[in-house]
């Protein structure tokens, strides 16, 4: 009886640590999103203290400063003097965002994969629209408005595509866009506009509105953080 009793308190044991070892690793997620959460929390505090502290400074004058201390950490602090931008890099496996989303509080921007950048520019002489990410520089003809429409052909949306890991432009010789393969359908007037301009973007958008004689759509292009290829979207 003894030999039982010790098998069964051996099974009894080894069922007791089992348990609490799923109970750990079902709880781990859980923790890693509250530690997680909190730090945001608070970078977002220290980041709106920060912006009301800078907006008063400003007001003042000449001469005027304050002292402000912030801790960081978890996380990395950059001072960004090209575009005025201080921002917080924080890496963390607890899905609080979801890819390439952000939310805006006044001038704080939160978000996950902001590595997107959207302006104007030029293309070989061209006025074009700009959109970076970490792989690709797109440009986009810039033309028209939705006041004034300008004459536009599918072939003269995209001027260009500059492939960064390879250092190289692609080939656009063959982009042509076009509905139920009407010809009619390529050519046009109408406009292009970019959604938003900035950096730190979870993606950037230009969008084309074609009047065609066959009927009229927009095209999207659109450039996501972290991706190496450009979307196009045709709604009719």
């Amino acid at each position: 009886m003894r030999g039982m009793t010790l098998i069964s308190a051996v099974i009894f044991i080894a069922f007791t640590i089992a348990a609490i070892t799923i109970v750990y690793q079902a709880a781990v997620p859980i923790i890693d999103r509250m530690q997680a959460a909190a730090a945001i929390d608070n970078m977002r505090s220290n980041f709106i203290k920060l912006d009301e502290i800078i907006s008063e400074v400003a007001s003042e004058g000449k001469g005027s400063k304050r002292t402000i201390f912030i801790n960081p950490e978890p996380g990395t602090l950059y001072v960004n003097g090209t575009n005025d931008t201080i921002y917080w890099f924080y890496e963390t496996t607890a899905a609080l965002f979801s890819p390439r989303t952000s939310q805006k509080f006044g001038n704080l921007r939160i978000g996950s994969n902001l590595d997107t950048i959207a302006g104007e520019g030029t293309f070989l002489g061209s006025s074009a629209y700009i959109l970076e990410n970490e792989h690709l520089v797109v440009y986009i003809n810039k033309t028209g408005n939705s006041t004034t429409y300008a004459d536009l052909q599918t072939t003269d949306l995209l001027l260009g595509v500059y492939q960064k890991d390879l250092n190289k432009y692609m080939n656009l010789s063959h982009l042509n866009i076009s509905i139920d393969n009407v010809v009619n359908s390529t050519y046009g007037n109408g406009y292009t506009t970019l959604a938003e301009s900035g950096s730190h973007l979870p993606y950037a958008i230009v969008s084309t509105y074609m009047n065609s004689t066959y009927l009229p759509y927009y095209i999207n292009f659109t450039l996501e953080s972290g991706t190496d290829f450009l979307e196009v979207e045709v709604h009719v």
